[in-house]
């Protein structure tokens, strides 16, 4: 069975600006400071942190008590033009768990001059014997989306604040 959710959050920064810091090679490491309770690491492996090809080793936290493996995802698409980052899982993960596929998109819709919405799109692919059996995994994936775009939002405005975090 395909599975697809979609979640759009609104920020009150301007689209350059989220896009600024989603295609930057220094995204994976803020990911993990924005989301502490969800990413323990997000190392490079291959590649340059933001351009299409590279690979990343992703370890989450345990998620419902539940420990997730360790999965490498790789940067398959990043469309400055479309603001679209797409990621695909290739090793470990909910692919060790049973998905046949997973990939998680972001993509910065302008709404205003000051403002945009981040929409996040999860897609996994599980035989549906097993969908059950992860469906407490999958919330962690999807609620990651949206706390990294409240987290960049409030990251952007600090940052041009001055803020420290």
């Amino acid at each position: 069975m395909k599975y697809e959710f979609i979640n759009e959050f609104q920020v009150d920064v301007c689209a350059d600006d989220v896009w600024a810091v989603y295609s930057s090679p220094n995204f994976p490491a803020l990911t993990v400071q924005l989301l502490p309770g969800i990413l323990k690491s997000k190392d490079i492996l291959e590649g340059d942190g933001s351009g299409v090809g590279t690979v990343l080793r992703v370890v989450l936290l345990p998620a419902h008590g539940l420990p997730l493996p360790v999965c490498k995802e790789k940067i398959v698409t990043l469309n400055h033009e479309k603001r679209l980052k797409e990621l695909q899982m290739i090793e470990g993960g909910y692919l060790e768990l049973g998905c046949t596929s997973s990939m998680l998109s972001f993509e910065i819709l302008e709404k205003e001059r000051n403002s945009c919405v981040v929409k996040t799109v999860t897609k996994y692919e599980v035989p549906d014997d097993l969908a059950a059996g992860i469906s407490g995994h999958l919330h962690t994936f999807l609620d990651a989306g949206i706390a990294i775009a409240r987290g960049v939002s409030k990251y952007i405005i600090q940052q041009k604040s001055g803020i420290a975090n």
